[in-house]
């Protein structure tokens, strides 16, 4: 798990609670109008799943990385808060100070796959594509 979604996912676990539209962020919005704000920071990161609208993109420098600019599905309400829950679900008592990295990718991605499941992603439609 990227450095920067383990401190958000540690902060949000804390909080136990959606923060939704953050309207006084810079880059607000930077998926759409009204988006959950709650996961910033993927913990899913890289999910290397184009369902969501994610995609590799090749830098300037040649190098790849995965791009979650098209990527809406986290974002919405009810898929964020049903993260929350199952994350909460899965450290209760624990903390997840205490749990390996090795075990937090795979109830992550197995809270993924679940959600894939129960919320289907449909990626929106690119300007291109229009």
């Amino acid at each position: 798990m990227h450095p920067l979604a383990y401190e958000h996912l540690r902060k949000v676990l804390a909080d136990k609670k959606l923060v939704g539209p953050r309207t006084d962020c810079e880059y607000y919005p930077c998926h759409f109008m009204g988006q959950d704000c709650t996961w910033c920071f993927c913990p899913f990161y890289p999910c290397e799943e184009p369902q969501t609208g994610g995609e590799w993109i090749t830098r300037r420098d040649g190098t790849s990385v995965w791009s979650c600019m098209y990527c809406h599905w986290i974002h919405r309400r009810e898929v964020a808060e049903a993260l929350l829950n199952k994350l909460c679900e899965s450290w209760a008592g624990a903390g997840i100070e205490r749990v390996e990295e090795e075990d937090i990718e795979r109830v992550s991605r197995r809270i993924f796959l679940d959600l894939k499941d129960e919320y289907p992603p449909t990626p929106p439609q690119r300007q291109s594509e229009i």
